[in-house]
């Protein structure tokens, strides 16, 4: 579906973690659902770091495959998490 990335914390600071689904993940994700209206109100919750433009997907450098557009998620969308 993706990849993740945690950003160790500073001292007393909780780690921090990133995800990037790939379009076709995101596809699989929201089959039954209109993939677009979901990237919208995931991006109104704050869980979804909208791109430029406007745009729902960003471009991120992911290892192995390089620059790719991806939907990214903060750790936010697990609910466990305080916003920063």
């Amino acid at each position: 579906m993706g990849f993740r990335k945690v950003d160790k914390g500073g001292n007393d600071s909780e780690p921090v973690t990133t995800f990037y689904v790939l379009p076709s993940g995101w596809k699989e994700i929201c089959k039954g659902f209109d993939a677009r209206k979901v990237a919208r109100l995931c991006v109104a919750a704050g869980w979804l770091e909208p791109g430029s433009e406007g745009r729902t997907q960003t471009s991120v450098r992911l290892p192995e495959i390089g620059v790719k557009r991806v939907y990214q998620f903060s750790s936010l969308v697990l609910g466990s998490a305080k916003p920063a």
